[in-house]
């Protein structure tokens, strides 16, 4: 087939591949370093898993998962399909001796009749069924259409072949005995002339072989660069849900010494982000998966990670130059570069995040989303001082009364007026109490909250559990300030709750709110708390279990909506669905997005406390979501959901024939002896807040 020309096209071809990934990988020695070589066995599980299985794609969209699947693992398989054309190219009758060429050649047609068939339903999805998250992308197609080339290609050369050389060599007549595609094909070019064929022998070869190399210069491009760094890309991941913010060392930050010019807090430019984030955004293949449930997407806000990695990797390489000279230190400082905030991520896409976690979860190849953002909010809120102005009352409130309300810190236990809740005061009673009820700012302030809280009280009494809780030395744990970007707020709030609750010797705690939970239990630990921490629906289902409670079943269509910091964060999806199953009579409801992609009640990443000016609002979309299927209960496990669904009901009017409920309140009320409501026991107060009060 001409060695000369081969050897060429595999010169230029390896050597332009070589050039331009090289542009881009050569960005990540510039950026900041991060370890990430930690149980190894774990992350080439997830390599062979999810990399080479696919299987996070397939078990989130089954057919476009199968579809991706076949294309990926065709397009490997026949690598070796492409070292044997080359081959062929330095002796044209070159093929696998033996009993291994014959089952190669079956192998190879069955891959390319597979892949063909994956790429029909690739095209017709994409131009014809049409999912919301694709957008129009030129590259796409031309992929697509190049794969489709070299498949079609590959098997018009085998017919060629066939019929050309098979009378003439051994090898290849034993190769077309297996190759059942080739031979049909031959078996179609038997009636053509001898120059006909001879042409169509070559152009076969060559545009198959062009079209490959051309793909392979192609490739560090664009987004179709992940075929080669998606596999790296998980062996390197996290590898658990984005239930932690990126720390912050506070004491760098304020120590006397320490250079305004070289100190990096968040991340202000492309130098202050870490190698895996570069090696994370130039590895996203734009599929838009994160999408399908993420709240701002589908609000309407200008906020979805598909776009924001590939506003990064657009300017990762216009700053290339930048990123990689090689400046003094002082001369080199992160103000040379422009700052990420206004250039690639505006300020209403950076605030519009609620921290669901869908987009991490929903990612095909584990990709890291979240901490970009979390590093850019803190860069804003601790070296610029710049956040949405609602912000500022709550930081002052968190400073002042330790919870976002701002209201005064001995009230904190009013919630619990009249119900004879012990208190746990001193170390001595450690021994006294099983478990330590953390309320948390929501149930302790917000009227709402005050109402679960009282319920689970109910539920605690009714399982025979030693418990107590704080009271007025119960302090915020500071999650939301954390979201917001304020670590030295969080860090403050945590240094005194650890010291707190390991001055009392406390052991296990138990809340109804799943941020406060997640946050003792994933993220104290850094500052010394290491407690066995339990959300009350994980409490309840086991005591279900456990015979320990005995509610009665009520006639009741329960739809129950699924908080992201216990579920996508947490991973507990089983548990509130035992306790729902246990009460109501009629089978429980599902949203159509629910557990895994669930979407979020929008209060997340401190937006409970900001307003929403852009787009459908959140919570109203997710309680519109709520009243397709016809519940008459909406249940939650998390009283920011409590507040973000009720405040959806009344925004529809439909608050009079729908109602929102803890599952504690399920469960209280459904306990025997028949009793008045737990909600009647609270004292006279305001109504219940809307999401709109909340900022007052």
């Amino acid at each position: 087939m001409g060695p000369l020309a081969i050897t060429l096209l595999m010169l230029a071809g390896f050597a332009a591949f070589a050039v331009l990934a090289w542009r881009k990988l050569v960005l990540l020695a510039h950026l900041q370093p991060e370890v990430r070589w930690d149980h190894p066995g774990e992350r080439l599980k997830s390599v062979l898993v999810n990399g080479l299985l696919q299987r996070r794609m397939i078990r989130r969209e089954p057919a476009a998962g199968v579809m991706h699947a076949v294309i990926f693992l065709g397009f490997m398989a026949l690598l070796l399909r492409k070292l044997q054309l080359i081959g062929i190219g330095y002796h044209e009758p070159f093929t696998f001796p033996g009993w291994a060429g014959g089952a190669f050649a079956s192998l190879k047609d069955a891959a390319e009749l597979a892949v063909l068939a994956a790429l029909a339903y690739a095209f017709f999805r994409r131009y014809v069924l049409r999912p919301r998250r694709l957008e129009h992308n030129r590259e796409a197609l031309l992929v697509l259409v190049l794969i489709t080339v070299i498949m079609l290609t590959d098997l018009a050369f085998d017919g060629f072949r066939f019929t050309l050389l098979a009378g003439r060599d051994a090898g290849v007549a034993h190769e077309r005995d297996f190759a059942f595609a080739g031979q049909a094909v031959a078996a179609w070019l038997a009636g053509w002339s001898a120059p006909a064929l001879q042409a169509g022998y070559h152009a076969a070869y060559w545009l198959q072989l062009i079209t490959v190399f051309a793909f392979l210069v192609i490739l560090p491009t664009g987004e179709h660069f992940h075929i080669v760094t998606a596999l790296p890309a998980l062996f390197l991941r996290r590898g658990r849900p984005a239930h932690t913010v990126p720390s912050v060392d506070l004491d760098k930050m304020m120590a006397d010494d320490a250079d305004p010019a070289t100190l990096r807090v968040g991340a202000r430019t492309a130098r202050d982000l870490s190698w895996k984030d570069g090696l994370d955004v130039f590895t996203c293949t734009e599929c838009g998966r994160c999408k399908d449930a993420c709240p701002t997407f589908l609000t309407g806000k200008p906020l979805a990670m598909k776009w924001v990695n590939d506003s990064l990797k657009k300017h990762l390489l216009e700053q290339r130059d930048a990123l990689v000279a090689r400046l003094p230190a002082r001369g080199d400082a992160p103000d040379a570069l422009p700052a990420l905030v206004g250039t690639v991520v505006s300020e209403d896409a950076l605030w519009a995040c609620t921290t669901c976690g869908y987009c991490e979860a929903a990612c095909p190849i584990e990709l890291e989303h979240l901490p970009r953002l979390f590093k850019l909010r803190q860069h804003r809120v601790m070296m610029e001082g710049e956040f949405p102005h609602e912000l500022k009352p709550v930081f002052e409130a968190w400073e002042s009364q330790s919870n976002p309300w701002g209201l005064p810190q001995q009230q904190r236990a009013d919630w619990a007026a009249g119900l004879d809740v012990p208190r746990w005061t001193e170390a001595g009673q450690a021994a006294d109490f099983d478990v330590l009820f953390y309320a948390g700012s929501a149930a302790s302030y917000d009227p709402r909250g005050q109402k679960i809280a009282r319920a689970f009280v109910q539920v605690l009494r009714a399982t025979g559990t030693r418990f107590a809780i704080l009271g007025e030395a119960e302090t915020s744990t500071g999650e939301c300030a954390r979201r917001a970007g304020n670590e030295m707020l969080f860090q403050q709030l945590a240094a005194a709750l650890v010291e707190t609750l390991n001055g009392l010797k406390v052991t296990r705690i138990v809340t109804c709110d799943p941020h406060a939970y997640n946050t003792l239990a994933n993220e104290y630990p850094a500052f010394g708390g290491h407690w066995q921490v339990e959300h009350h629906a994980q409490f309840i289902a086991r005591a279900l279990g456990e015979g320990r409670l005995q509610p009665a079943r009520q006639a009741l269509r329960v739809l129950f909506h699924d908080p992201c910091y216990l579920g996508r964060h947490n991973g507990e999806y089983a548990a509130p669905r035992r306790v729902v199953a246990a009460l109501a009579a009629d089978a429980p409801l599902e949203f159509e997005l629910a557990g895994p992609k669930a979407m979020c009640c929008g209060a997340g990443g401190a937006r409970m406390w900001l307003e929403e000016t852009i787009g459908q609002r959140i919570n109203v979309l997710r309680t519109e979501q709520a009243l397709a299927r016809q519940p008459s209960v909406i249940a939650t496990a998390c009283p920011y959901c409590a507040v973000m669904i009720g405040d959806g009901l009344k925004a529809l009017g439909r608050e009079g024939d729908v109602k929102q409920l803890d599952i504690a309140e399920l469960v209280a009320a459904a306990l025997p002896p028949a009793g008045a409501s737990p909600a009647a026991a609270l004292p006279a107060g305001p109504g219940e807040p809307t999401h709109e009060a909340a900022h007052a």
